[in-house]
């Protein structure tokens, strides 16, 4: 995987930056004084991981034994990543640089060199890499093809959950409007009935208090009558003479009885009344919800 990773970042850069000999910049970084020579990459040799210019890549070809390193012409195109993997040297074995990975030992499930089979898997059940790796393949290709299932499986879920919650929008957003014309159309009949409930309230209390007033109206009548009769009485007893109270003393008794004998609360010549005024809630807020409605959720747990 990691050299796959690295075939394609190497395909990428070689197809997209043109880069410099690095032969020819490192020569001139360790002669200082010369004049630098910009010379144009022409192939990449992937043992050695430097660009190289035409006249760094003969004296390359002269030095190295034809064929034993693996180039990569930078100007040849198409340039796909599995021509690169494919010049990409064997890969080395971590305990002994120097040999490859040539061998699969099946009871460890991992390839290993010959010195590593000498050493410690011979006694194991292994086989040439080569002869294995199409097998490994096909178990590969298997396996790929049941997680492709798995991943559709999950493609059809995000569409189910999609859906759902298209579905869940919408029924949520009807409901909504059903709900504000419910809590509108009952606003309404609460804001009708709370004017109604007010101004009989408002009519029985202006009716008590224009009764009230001609009761009390009467009343000071009355309070006058009998605070004129005490002060005539007084003014008689003091200011009259003996033949002046003997005189009119039978009809003072006579009408003072009358006065002793008013009784408020009886003798009124007007109705005497009074409004008791009580409000009591018919409904509890429990009702209040019912008669508003019940909303029903169920969250349904799935897999």
């Amino acid at each position: 995987m990691e050299k796959l990773l690295e075939a394609k970042s190497l395909t990428s850069i070689l197809l997209h930056e043109d880069s410099l000999c690095d032969v020819c910049t490192d020569d001139e970084d360790m002669s200082e004084g010369k004049q630098k020579r910009d010379r144009k990459a022409i192939v990449y040799c992937i043992d050695c991981r430097k660009n190289m210019c035409k006249q760094c890549y003969g004296c390359h070809q002269q030095f190295k034994l034809p064929g034993t390193h693996k180039l990569i012409e930078r100007n040849k195109r198409p340039l796909a990543s599995d021509d690169v993997l494919l010049k990409f040297p064997e890969t080395s074995c971590v305990w002994h640089p120097d040999k490859c990975l040539e061998i699969y030992c099946f009871d460890c499930k991992t390839v290993v060199c010959m010195m590593c089979y000498i050493k410690g898997h011979s006694s194991h059940k292994c086989s040439d890499v080569k002869d294995v790796a199409g097998e490994l393949a096909t178990q590969m290709t298997t396996d790929a093809w049941g997680i492709k299932a798995r991943v559709q499986d999950c493609k059809s879920m995000l569409k189910k959950i999609a859906d759902e919650e298209r579905i869940l929008t919408y029924k949520v957003k009807r409901t909504e409007i059903v709900v504000n014309e419910i809590a509108d159309k009952l606003k309404q009949l609460i804001d009708q009935h709370r004017e109604e409930v007010l101004a009989k309230m408002t009519t029985a209390q202006t009716r008590q208090l224009k009764a009230n007033e001609n009761v009390k109206q009467e009343l000071e009548r009355q309070i006058v009558i009998m605070q004129s009769f005490v002060r005539y009485s007084d003014e008689l007893k003091q200011k009259g003479t003996a033949c002046d109270i003997a005189k009119t003393a039978g009809k003072l008794h006579a009408r003072g009885e009358e006065l002793l004998n008013f009784d408020v609360e009886v003798n009124l010549p007007i109705d005497y009344t009074s409004t008791d005024v009580k409000f009591e809630a018919t409904l509890s807020v429990d009702n209040i919800k019912r008669v508003f409605g019940i909303l029903d959720m169920k969250v349904v747990i799935k897999g």
